[in-house]
This record gives C-alpha cells, sequence and structure tokens, in this order.
C-alpha cells in the first residue's frame, strides 16, 4: 500500500496538474518578486505587483522546456529566451525583472524546484536590500 502522500505527491506530478503547479509556482514566486520591486517605490510610481507579460512569457518559456529535455535544444531555449527577456527589458515598465524572472522559468522548466525556491529567496533578499528609484 503507498501512503498518503505518496498518492499526493504522485497525483502533483501527473500531466495537467502538473502544469497548473507550474504556473502556481511561478505566479507567486513573481508576486512575491513584484512586491520586494515596488516596496521601493512611491505609490503613483508604482506598476502592478504580478505583471502579466512576465508571468505569461516565463510560463512559456518552463513549458517550453518541459517538452525538450536532453541534449543543446535546452541550452539554445534557455539562451533564446535570456535574449529576448534583455531586449524586451529595455523598454517595459518591470525593467530589472526580465532577466532574472526568465532565469527563474528556466530552473522550474529543467525541474530544479529547490534551485527555484534559493534564487526567488535571493532575489527577493537583493530586492529588499536594494532601495530607491534607480534600479
Amino acid at each position: 500500500m503507498r501512503s498518503e502522500a505518496a498518492r499526493w505527491t504522485g497525483a502533483l506530478l501527473h500531466g495537467w496538474v502538473e502544469v497548473l503547479t507550474l504556473f502556481g509556482m511561478l505566479a507567486l514566486a513573481l508576486l512575491l518578486i513584484g512586491w520586494c520591486w515596488n516596496r521601493g517605490l512611491r505609490p503613483s510610481d508604482r506598476p502592478s505587483v504580478l505583471p502579466w507579460q512576465l508571468l505569461l512569457a516565463g510560463y512559456g518559456l518552463a513549458l517550453l522546456l518541459r517538452h525538450f529535455n536532453e541534449g543543446l535544444v535546452p541550452a539554445a531555449i534557455i539562451a533564446g529566451g535570456v535574449m529576448v527577456a534583455g531586449l524586451i527589458a529595455r523598454t517595459g515598465r518591470h525593467q530589472g525583472l526580465w532577466i532574472p524572472v526568465m532565469l527563474l522559468s528556466a530552473l522550474l522548466g529543467l525541474g530544479f524546484n529547490l534551485s527555484f525556491v534559493l534564487l526567488t529567496v535571493l532575489i527577493m533578499l537583493v530586492l529588499l536590500i536594494s532601495a530607491g528609484r534607480n534600479r
């Protein structure tokens, strides 16, 4: 007989539930990072806490990396995603968040969940320590 925890972890890492879990994890990480980003700004200068452009781009990268597992294809996808994020970051409102979110999505898409959590905490600490509007 399987334990209750084994049944839940098996259900969480299977099919569409895994896709929804990935979306929830990325949305929660982006919500926390967005709050830390907005903390140093005046209320009139604050963009949205959960930017949908970042969420959709990061989620798309994570799903694309989930599809390709081996070879040089994931490395090319990550490099392309970071380059596109760098280009988009020059014009958007969340300029400093594009590249870290793409790196978080790459970790999540490759299945490195502990590294994803650690990088999220590190980004939050850096954003909390760095204050001001000149980020």
